[in-house]
């Protein structure tokens, strides 16, 4: 647990973590909430603001807040946080839990929006505002995490509906999102195919040029370090177990797309990545997001995990 650095960092901002009154949560994941019995250990008067459906959950993990607040938009739409400062509860249901909730702060003009509009940070690229390029990993956090496009438009409508209007989205994940970025994100998050979504657009045949080429380009920079005839041998090895056969041929030096070009791209990518050097491994995934999110294609998950194999050499 990061408990300690974020006491720490606390300490430097208010002076204590007694002085925090209370501390909301978005959902149950532990990613969220591994630090919820510290903090109550820290402070047994500080208080929980979650919807019933979060505590359903979260209440398994066995600490006890000084009290819990109940968001329940139904019964109330604000609730106070000091005198003369209230936050608005903003439901955001299935995204990517049921009881997701959102909360504005009307009076600095932020969305605290828990997963919703997170995103992978490039590697080597961790800042704390949002710049248009990071749109490619908001993008592909949602394609993977969210079930449907249908509850991300139902969020954008609730966030559009927010008066004063926001000027700026705080995640739980990735970068804060201000400026002309927030028009321009809630746009695009309205038409981004998500989740569920995909499964038809993933056998789309009319993808499968589109992936092709993104194939094409990932084989491209990996030979610039391993040479074809290192890639085609890896690719060609029938002793991983990944159904890549499947999916590729081989026509001589040719690679040849045959269907599911989003399963395709992420098995070629992990193949070719597979106990690389972090750069060599970050420079496909690169690839693969901007390519495409140049032609409009789903991006397939090469972010989450292929890390964790960039260590040593490839058996």
């Amino acid at each position: 647990m990061d408990f300690p650095v974020v006491e720490a960092n606390i300490g430097e901002l208010v002076g204590d973590i007694s002085e925090i009154d209370r501390f909301t949560v978005n959902h149950q994941d532990p990613d969220v909430t591994g630090n919820c019995p510290f903090f109550c250990l820290a402070n047994p008067k500080i208080k929980m603001i979650a919807t019933e459906e979060t505590w359903r959950l979260l209440q398994h993990l066995r600490f006890t807040p000084g009290r819990i607040h109940l968001a329940n938009v139904a019964a109330k739409t604000r609730f106070s946080i000091a005198a003369g400062h209230d936050w608005q509860v903003v439901p955001t249901p299935f995204c990517h839990f049921r009881g997701a909730m959102a909360f504005y702060d009307p009076e600095i003009r932020t969305l605290f929006s828990g997963d919703l509009f997170g995103g992978f940070n490039r590697l080597g690229g961790v800042h704390l505002i949002a710049t248009e390029e990071d749109w490619s990993g908001i993008a592909q956090f949602h394609e993977i995490y969210m079930p449907t496009r249908e509850v991300l438009r139902y969020a954008v409508q609730q966030i559009r509906q927010l008066r004063p209007t926001v000027e700026t989205i705080a995640p739980q994940h990735g970068h804060v999102i201000t400026g002309d970025l927030v028009s321009i994100f809630l746009e695009r998050m309205y038409d981004l195919r998500v989740g569920h979504d995909l499964l038809a657009d993933t056998h789309d045949e009319e993808k499968l040029a589109g992936y092709q080429e993104v194939l094409a380009q990932i084989v491209e920079r990996a030979e610039l370090s391993l040479g074809r005839a290192e890639v085609l041998r890896r690719l060609k090895n029938t002793n991983i177990d990944d159904d890549l056969a499947q999916f590729i041929a081989f026509e001589g030096q040719t690679i040849v797309l045959l269907r599911d070009g989003y399963r395709a791209v992420t098995r070629v990518t992990s193949r070719l990545g597979h106990g690389e050097r972090l750069q060599f491994v970050v420079g496909l995934r690169s690839v693969v997001l901007s390519a495409c999110t140049e032609r409009d294609l789903p991006i397939p998950p090469v972010g989450a995990g292929i890390e964790a194999e960039a260590t040593g050499n490839m058996e």
